[in-house]
């Protein structure tokens, strides 16, 4: 059986960017933009639910980024292919306003104590910084920060990094920040004016992490070279800082302290992804496929599970006739379950079925449907 959602990898984002496979590539153009337009220390939000293609979106992005920078490391092949079916003026490349991108993904961190240290750890390393040059004085100051916040007494942040256990009680040092903005300066020297930093699963974390990074972030990283995008289900994320203030906290208002700006995730072009995935033809199965996956507003994650569940189920019978005769009775009723009644229940499966509680608990007081529900019940 086919695999038709598409893991992250680098080969994948790139050449969903170069065909263009959902018409999002429009979408990333208009981001761009705005990114280009932030003069000060900023942090926005891309709000969309689990599986809508957030990350697919700010890897592209943060990839476009670093392609029309000039001086960034990518080579120029694949620098050519990434920008190829993107459309900018002066292809986008402007010396004297660049930016270069880093990506941290929180929840594969969210083991760590201390969240500042992995998110600098990501942006040295993501960025180069080649840490056998020991005298380096980039490589000096972020031994001081880690240093600093961790109370290790090393001599390069990656032996810090590499051990054990690096990220030990935080303690408070007065001049942390100052240390973190010669870090800064020291990196985008000679490689851009703006540092845009993609966190990515932050509303899958534990609470403690979650919040723990936020505070440290607006604490210790908040400046005018730099650029946050959170990639966030923000109804999840609200969820997970009341679990670590409460219920009663107003989790709401607490965001709109580190969120500038927040962003809805944009629509992806369902009839491209359709013929992405395969999902086009006129069979009757796969347009009632394409009505249940309307009906329950499913994402594109759930797209690609739903439809790979129905065709393991009955592609056979209802794409190849020859195999079956559904001309007698027993035939027509076998047809109508493959083709309605088995994809509605692998539907109600994958949906959230809690949204249908009074149903299933028989508050309905029709016995027939009550039997149908029932039936549904037992089934998923």
């Amino acid at each position: 059986m086919e695999k038709y959602e598409m893991l992250p990898t680098e080969e994948n984002l790139i050449e969903t960017l170069y065909k263009d496979t959902i018409n999002r590539n429009k979408d990333i153009v208009y981001f761009y933009n705005i990114l280009q337009a932030q003069e000060f220390a900023s942090a926005m939000a891309i709000d969309g639910r689990w599986g809508s293609g957030k990350t697919f979106f700010v890897r592209q992005t943060k990839m476009v980024i670093n392609a029309l920078n000039p001086s960034s490391v990518m080579d120029e092949e694949k620098r050519a292919k990434v920008t190829a079916r993107l459309s900018f003026p002066n292809n986008g490349q402007d010396r004297d306003n660049c930016s270069i991108a880093v990506y941290y993904d929180a929840w594969e961190n969210d083991n760590d104590t201390e969240p500042i240290l992995s998110l600098i750890y990501e942006i040295t390393k993501q960025l180069c910084v080649d840490f056998s040059l020991s005298d380096k004085s980039i490589v000096k100051i972020a031994g001081a920060i880690v240093e600093a916040i961790s109370g290790h007494n090393i001599n390069g942040i990656k032996d810090a990094l590499s051990s054990d256990d690096p990220f030990t009680k935080f303690k408070e040092q007065k001049d942390i920040e100052a240390k973190i903005k010669d870090f800064l300066t020291g990196l985008l020297a000679e490689r851009g004016n703006r540092l845009v930093i993609f966190v990515d699963e932050l509303d899958r974390c534990k609470p403690t992490f979650t919040v723990h990074l936020l505070e440290q972030i607006k604490h210790y990283i908040f400046d005018d070279r730099i650029t946050f995008v959170f990639s966030v289900n923000l109804e999840q994320l609200q969820h997970t800082i009341k679990h670590y203030y409460g219920t009663n906290f107003d989790s709401c208002r607490y965001l709109d302290r580190f969120f500038d700006l927040r962003i809805t995730m944009p629509p992806a072009d369902m009839d491209k992804f359709y013929t992405q995935i395969g999902l086009e033809s006129r069979y009757y199965v796969d347009i009632i496929t394409k009505r249940i996956i309307k009906m329950f507003n499913f994402e594109l994650r759930e797209i690609t599970r739903f439809y790979s569940q129905v065709k393991a189920a009955v592609y056979e019978p209802t794409h190849d006739s020859g195999k079956y005769d559904f001309s007698f009775s027993d035939g027509k009723g076998r047809q109508i379950i493959m083709i309605y009644i088995v994809p509605l229940l692998i539907g109600l499966k994958i949906a959230d079925i809690s949204k249908y509680d009074d149903f299933i608990n028989g508050k309905n007081s029709d016995p027939l449907k009550n039997y149908l529900i029932q039936t549904i019940k037992t089934v998923c």
